[in-house]
């Protein structure tokens, strides 16, 4: 993937640029998650007790298995103290079909070996430590402006964490990308899921706290959100925000909730765009993904009516 060069990254504060119309962004405030949709999908909500810094969350957390791998589901050791092999598959499988990766029946070894289990933990047991996005002055058109946001992780000793941030306007122009230092030491660089490796972020100063920061300065409280299953991003980041338009609930699964369709999938279906293509994923191509695909919400939404 390579460093970032410096000259990418694109930050501004809100009011500086207008980022999306004001048309845009009242039709952006129709679509957005009710209170409901928030726990349905696992977004970090302030804790009832209203403890400063504290969330809940009321979803299934999709993927996590206190004390197992993220990835084999077996039990191993949290405290990485004693690190095992880890063997897995990318894809899963059923009863009467083989896993979609190698073909391979359930139980038997995985086709992917990784020196160490990975463990999600932190972003289900760790609910200190949130921040809110906070109200700013009111714009004179009521546009406090639309962003698509996605992020990539790599896998600490804590868990999941955050070290790459990407954010793109309704123009698709790149308002953000850039890499940040996870809070503990890596044990896996997660390049088949996040596409970073241990060169991306050799040279990186920018902080999980910094980036945070930006994040804070450039999203408002009335700032309308985008992202496919953002939850996952805004907890990795810490971040309790309201106004959020999700492309799972834009573009439902025929059955429902729980069952989601695949960024990858809707982009294919509904744009004719393939994504994700090859081993990892690009935080800057699937900002831009999300982006596309709420637009085209909004543009078929025209159509019908």
């Amino acid at each position: 993937m390579g460093r970032i060069a410096h000259w990418e990254k694109k930050f501004y504060k809100p009011g500086q640029l207008i980022m999306a119309t004001a048309e845009q962004y009242s039709r952006f405030l129709r679509r957005k998650l009710s209170e409901d949709d928030l726990r349905r999908l696992d977004y970090p909500r302030p804790d009832p007790n209203r403890n400063e810094g504290v969330v809940k969350l009321y979803g299934d957390h999709f993927g996590f298995k206190k004390g197992k791998c993220k990835r084999c589901e077996k039990p191993f050791d949290v405290t990485f103290a004693n690190r095992t092999q880890c063997d897995f598959h990318t894809e899963s499988g059923r009863k009467q079909h083989p896993h979609g990766c190698c073909g391979k029946g359930l139980g038997l070894r995985g086709c992917r070996i990784a020196p160490s289990h990975v463990y999600k933990g932190n972003l289900y047991l760790d609910l200190q430590g949130y921040r809110r996005t906070q109200p700013s002055e009111h714009p004179v058109d009521g546009n406090y402006g639309v962003y698509a946001l996605d992020t990539e992780s790599v896998h600490t000793v804590r868990g999941l964490e955050v070290c790459k941030v990407s954010v793109i306007d309704p123009t698709l122009q790149v308002v953000y990308n850039e890499f940040c230092q996870p809070t503990s030491e890596i044990v896996d660089y997660n390049t088949i899921w996040s596409g970073v490796n241990e060169e991306d972020l050799q040279d990186v100063t920018t902080t999980y706290e910094e980036m945070r920061d930006e994040m804070l300065e450039l999203f408002s409280a009335d700032t309308i959100m985008i992202g496919h299953g953002l939850n996952h991003d805004l907890i990795s980041m810490k971040i309790i925000h309201e106004k959020i338009v999700d492309t799972v609930m834009l573009y439902p699964h025929d059955s429902g909730l729980p069952l989601r369709k695949s960024l990858k999938e809707i982009a294919r279906s509904v744009l004719q765009l393939s994504i994700q293509v090859g081993e990892g994923h690009d935080s800057k191509e699937d900002a831009e993904a999300t982006m596309k695909l709420s637009l085209k919400n909004l543009e078929q939404n025209d159509e019908e009516t």
